[in-house]
C-alpha cells in the first residue's frame, strides 16, 4: 500500500506513518502532476524530490501557538530553528527517498576565502535514478554562544539534482563557494561575515552526511 498525500500544505500524519510501505506528498498536483505521479510509482520513472517544509509531529500544535511567528524561541519554526535531535520531525526539511540506492562523498580544494567542492553521487542500487544534493552552511558553537541575535541550526545555501545516474555509475557535482556565502544576517538586518569555524553540510536528505569546516579571519 503506497498513502498518496494531496494537500495545500503539509500535515501531522503520525498515526498513518507506520501502515503503509511508503508515503508520497504531491501537495497540488495540478494537471499533469497525476501522471508523473503514475510513471514514478510504476517504475517508468525515478526522479522524486525533496520534501520543502518540515513535517511536524502532531505534539507541535501543543508546543507552538498558530499565531506565534517567532521563529527562533523553543521548539522553534522550520528546519532552520526546529529540534534537530533525530525522530523529532515527523520528517525534515530534505527528506526524499528514491527506488534506488546513492552513497556520496565529497572532496574540497579551498584557498584562502573560497572553496570548490566535487561531490560523487554512486548509484549502488538496482535501479537508474536521479538524486539531489542539499548544501546547508552552519556555523560552530563560539560564534553562536557570541552573536546577540539568533542563528539559524543550518540554512540552505545550493542544492543541485544530478543524474539520472545509471545503476552501477557515478556522476559529480562541483559546488563553488566564497566566503561572502557564510554570512549571516544580525540583529540590523544587516549581512555580517563572524570570525570563526564555518561548516558545509553535504545531505541527500537521510543517511550519512559529508562535513567540511573552514576557519575565517585566523
Amino acid at each position: 500500500v503506497v498513502l498518496v498525500l494531496a494537500n495545500g500544505g503539509a500535515l501531522a500524519i503520525d498515526n498513518l506513518v507506520d501502515g503503509p510501505a511508503a508515503i508520497v506528498e504531491v501537495f497540488n498536483p495540478a494537471v499533469m502532476g497525476p501522471r508523473a505521479l503514475a510513471a514514478q510509482l510504476f517504475g517508468d520513472e525515478n526522479r522524486w524530490g525533496k520534501l520543502p517544509v518540515t513535517m511536524y509531529p502532531h505534539e507541535f500544535i501543543n508546543q507552538k501557538n498558530m499565531t506565534d511567528y517567532d521563529m527562533a524561541l523553543s521548539p522553534g519554526r522550520t528546519y532552520k530553528y526546529y529540534d534537530s535531535t533525530p525522530g523529532a520531525a515527523l520528517f525534515s526539511f530534505g527528506h526524499g527517498l528514491s527506488l534506488t540506492e546513492f552513497k556520496l562523498t565529497c572532496s574540497d580544494e579551498a584557498a584562502d576565502t573560497s572553496t570548490k567542492v566535487t561531490c560523487q553521487v554512486a548509484n549502488v542500487g538496482e535501479m537508474d535514478g536521479d538524486e539531489v544534493v542539499l548544501v546547508y552552511h552552519k556555523v560552530s558553537d563560539e560564534i553562536r554562544e557570541a552573536a546577540d541575535h539568533p542563528i539559524p541550526l543550518k540554512q540552505l545555501i545550493d542544492f543541485e539534482r544530478v543524474g539520472p545516474v545509471a545503476k552501477g555509475a557515478k556522476a559529480f557535482q562541483s559546488f563553488a563557494f566564497t566566503y561572502d556565502d557564510f554570512e549571516l544576517v544580525n540583529a540590523n538586518g544587516d549581512k555580517v561575515l563572524y570570525d570563526g569555524e564555518h561548516t558545509l553540510v553535504f545531505s541527500r536528505g537521510h543517511g550519512e552526511e559529508v562535513e567540511l569546516t573552514y576557519v575565517v579571519g585566523h
